[in-house]
């Protein structure tokens, strides 16, 4: 992964997570709305704020897993 698009995934974590939830899933929903970088970056800040008895202490793909299936998504 190269530095630039680190910093872009970086900065649409910072500016979402000032989002309430409900809209973060609504962002991750919208597939033709925003892009998937944008997507990407609401989904990873929905993985870090889940209950752990949700994610249970896995890996990261396996906790976005579990995640997406909790929601739906």
């Amino acid at each position: 992964m190269n530095i630039q698009r680190l910093l872009r995934i970086g900065m649409q974590m910072h500016c979402l997570s000032y989002e309430t939830h409900d809209r973060l899933l609504r962002i991750v929903r919208s597939k033709k709305r925003y892009s998937t970088h944008y997507r990407a970056a609401a989904l990873r800040l929905l993985v870090v704020a889940a209950p752990e008895s949700l994610t249970g202490g896995f890996p990261f793909a396996e906790r976005r897993r579990r995640v997406r299936n909790h929601y739906g998504i």
